[in-house]
């Protein structure tokens, strides 16, 4: 014989979870935004300028920076795009 089927429990007692939120993580941003640090050390105050020129060639500059590199002479730190 068939059984005939009882009305479901409302509180069986079983646990329901609910699929967590997903969050969109962030895009990376493109290489031409991101800044870049890059440092020139020479005898001479002109030569470390004149490379740090050098190397920029396109470069878009953000900042530039002079300190003492000790016996190496001086140190010119730039910042680019």
């Amino acid at each position: 014989m068939a059984r005939a089927k009882a009305a479901p429990k409302t509180d069986d007692g079983t646990i329901t979870r609910t699929a967590p939120k997903t969050t969109k993580a962030p895009s990376t941003p493109k290489a031409s935004t991101v800044e870049k640090t890059e440092s020139f050390t020479a005898a001479f105050k002109a030569d470390a300028h004149a490379a740090a020129d050098n190397f920029l060639g396109g470069r878009e500059e953000v900042s530039r920076e002079e300190s003492d590199a000790g016996n190496e002479g001086i140190r010119v730190t730039i910042t680019y795009k």
